[in-house]
């Protein structure tokens, strides 16, 4: 046991790492009322749902990047993996799975109109299961978590 609090404790003064979470669980919050006030209902499953306003993804290796700037310094190998990090992952969420999931929404459209065409459909019988549809980011979406994360980033590295 006291391993384990020892082990806690560490994480817990790990600047970095309680930057990174930290911007994580406020975007992911951030989620449920920004989505409320653009489509007016709210959806609470948006906490723990990928892609939407703001990225959760950029805030959270932003965050990493900015506090060790204030750990180990600019000139550390240690801050420049997590620059490029950062920029893989940013890129991954704009691009790639933001592509991914404007796939998933033709995939289920002809898969929907399939289904209608299809005469062997029974009445009744259940469809099949929807692919995801909101897996990516729209560049705003990157730049605002960026921000959040650079704010949060800088707080922790100054103050934690």
């Amino acid at each position: 046991m006291p391993d384990l609090l020892h082990f806690l404790q560490g994480l817990w003064g790990n600047t970095a790492l309680m930057a990174a979470i930290c911007a994580i669980v406020v975007t992911q919050i951030l989620k449920v009322p920004i989505h409320f006030v653009t489509t007016r209902a709210w959806d609470w499953s948006r906490v723990f749902g990928a892609g939407g306003m703001p990225s959760s993804h950029s805030a959270g290796v932003v965050a990493l990047a900015t506090a060790l700037w204030f750990v180990v310094g600019p000139t550390s190998p240690i801050f420049a993996v997590a620059v490029v990090f950062a920029a893989i992952v940013m890129y991954d969420a704009g691009g790639i799975r933001r592509h991914a999931g404007e796939h998933a929404v033709l995939l289920n459209r002809i898969a929907m109109e399939f289904s209608q065409r299809s005469e062997s459909a029974v009445a009744g019988q259940p469809e099949g299961e929807r692919l995801k549809e909101i897996l990516g980011h729209e560049p705003a979406e990157i730049v605002v978590g960026g921000l959040i994360g650079l704010v949060i980033g800088i707080a922790f590295g100054r103050w934690w």
